[in-house]
């Protein structure tokens, strides 16, 4: 199966739709979904989390704004910008922001 690629473009992230989801403070901008993976960009208000949680997929992401968390079962593992982060499939999980402005992630789910 051939597929049709989009033109090539530049978007200011902003201007990329939020998703609708259920953890106040936290935003969610779906980037693309290509085959089994999905890429897409979250952003953690101060003193705020995404719901402790666990998905069927591996999440692989990188802290390209300010410091936080990485909350799990047994320990917490500090964030800081250019902090790269694992999470295996089914290991329970959060991220939470320490900072003073928001903590935004890239994070990359592998449906794999």
């Amino acid at each position: 199966m051939i597929h049709q690629l989009e033109p090539t473009h530049v978007e200011h992230l902003d201007h990329i739709e939020r998703d609708h989801v259920e953890a106040p403070g936290v935003t969610v901008r779906h980037l693309k979904s290509v085959e089994d993976v999905q890429l897409k960009v979250l952003d953690v208000e101060p003193r705020g989390s995404t719901p402790w949680h666990r998905n069927p997929q591996a999440h692989e992401g990188v802290v390209v704004a300010d410091n936080g968390a990485l909350r799990l079962e047994d320990r917490m593992e500090p964030l800081e910008t250019g902090s790269v982060f694992f999470v295996r499939p089914n290991e329970q999980h959060a991220v939470q922001c320490r900072g003073e402005v928001p903590l935004r992630f890239v994070c990359m789910d592998c449906f794999v």
